[in-house]
């Protein structure tokens, strides 16, 4: 399958790492920069990407760390979404992703996450490198679940949350939409 990336900035590498590992290519990316890691077509925004053929899925390459980003970045999805093109859940060869767990469009797992069994991951959601989403969970539309973070068993997390670095979600917990949950741990402070 061939992607369009939406977004070339770092959390883009990663996806495109997941995109690679599972033997697909990016065709082309849209963001104000050209990245000189990328060798494909270059649009400058992500409206210009929709001269792209139909079967050319997206994938969001663009991250967020605060919850205005991770909104803004659910709308970019959503008007693609709502344009008919498809975004297939990405998930990395080097993720575990249960059997059971629904991913919606556009989720993304990186490389050494957990998605266990019942959990429920609505559109656009990312689960970062090394991050753990519990049996049960469900987690919603457009939130980051961040690296090494853990929502453990039968949470409820709302759109567009953000779930700092090395954060803990503890069982049946319900973390509102657009809340931030700051990392474990900053460095420097």
């Amino acid at each position: 399958m061939n992607f369009v990336l939406i977004g070339a900035g770092g959390h883009a590498k990663a996806v495109c790492d997941a995109i690679a590992a599972r033997g697909d290519a990016i065709a082309a990316y849209a963001d104000p920069r050209q990245a000189a890691w990328l060798d494909v077509n270059h649009f400058e925004d992500d409206a210009a990407a929709d001269s792209l053929t139909a079967d050319i899925a997206v994938a969001m390459g663009i991250g967020g760390v605060t919850t205005d980003a991770l909104v803004a970045r659910l709308q970019v999805l959503d008007r693609f979404l709502d344009a008919g093109r498809s975004a297939p859940a990405i998930v990395h060869e080097a993720a575990h992703v249960s059997p059971t767990a629904e991913l919606g469009p556009g989720v993304i797992v990186l490389a050494g996450a957990i998605v266990q069994p019942a959990a429920k991951l609505a559109r656009g959601a990312i689960v970062n490198t090394r991050a753990l989403v519990e049996h049960d969970s469900m987690i919603g539309a457009g939130c980051h679940i961040a690296p090494g973070a853990m929502v453990l068993g039968d949470c409820s997390v709302g759109d567009c949350a953000m779930i700092g670095a090395g954060a803990v979600v503890l069982p049946g917990s319900v973390v509102s939409g657009e809340a931030l949950i700051p990392p474990l741990k900053r460095y420097p402070q």
